[in-house]
C-alpha cells in the first residue's frame, strides 16, 4: 500500500447487486432519485441527479451529494445500488469501512421500499469494496492484505455471524482498488 495513513482513505464505497437484473427500469431512479432530494430524506447534502443510463457500465442514474454519491450503477455489467462516500469520513479505518457497508444497505432498503423500483430486491450475501484513492490504496495485493484486517472487522459488525471471503478485483490494476466480498 502507498504510505497513506489509515485517516487518509476516506472515499470508501459498498455495492450490493441486483438479484433480477431484468426488472430494474432505470428510467424510474429518476424521479425516485428527485423525489428522496426534494423530501430531505437524506443524510448529508444531496446536490444533483444524473442521467447515464447510455454509458454501458457505467454510473447508471446517479444522486449526487457533497458528502457521498448514491447510484443505481451498472458497473462490471452488474446493476446494483452503490453508496460512494466522498468526505467527511469519521471514527478508524473499520468504522468507515463499516459505514460505508451499513449506507450501501440503507439504501438498497430504501430502493427496496419505494414503490417506484417495483419490487428490485438487492442481494446482501455479495459486496464490492471500493476505495476511490489510488495514491492512499493502489490496487494491488500489498493494499488487500494492509485492508483485509479493517475490512473483516467492519463485516463481523455489519454481517455478524457471517464468514467471508474476501479476493482483490483486478480487471485494471491502474483502477481504484476494489475487493469483492462473497459472504457465507
Amino acid at each position: 500500500m502507498a504510505t497513506a495513513t489509515d485517516t487518509e482513505i476516506v472515499r470508501i464505497g459498498a455495492k450490493l447487486y441486483a438479484e433480477d437484473p431484468g426488472a430494474i427500469d432505470l428510467s424510474a431512479f429518476i424521479p425516485l432519485f428527485h423525489g428522496w432530494i426534494q423530501e430531505h430524506s437524506l443524510d448529508g447534502v444531496p446536490i444533483d441527479v444524473a442521467d447515464y443510463a447510455h454509458v454501458p457500465d457505467g454510473p447508471g442514474v446517479l444522486l449526487i451529494g457533497h458528502e457521498a454519491d448514491r447510484s443505481l450503477d451498472l458497473g462490471e455489467g452488474r446493476p446494483g445500488v452503490l453508496y460512494q462516500r466522498k468526505r467527511g469520513g469519521e471514527g478508524t479505518l473499520e468504522d468507515r469501512f463499516a459505514a460505508a457497508i451499513e449506507a450501501a444497505d440503507t439504501l438498497a432498503d430504501d430502493v427496496e421500499g419505494d414503490p417506484a423500483a417495483d419490487g428490485v430486491r438487492f442481494g446482501r450475501d455479495e459486496i464490492l469494496i471500493r476505495v476511490n484513492d489510488r495514491l492512499s490504496a493502489l490496487n494491488d495485493d500489498a493494499t488487500l492484505d494492509a485492508l483485509r484486517p479493517a475490512i473483516e472487522a467492519a463485516l463481523a459488525r455489519a454481517r455478524p455471524g457471517r464468514a467471508a471471503a474476501i479476493a482483490r478485483v483486478t480487471e485494471d490494476p491502474r483502477g481504484p482498488f476494489r475487493a469483492r466480498v462473497v459472504l457465507t
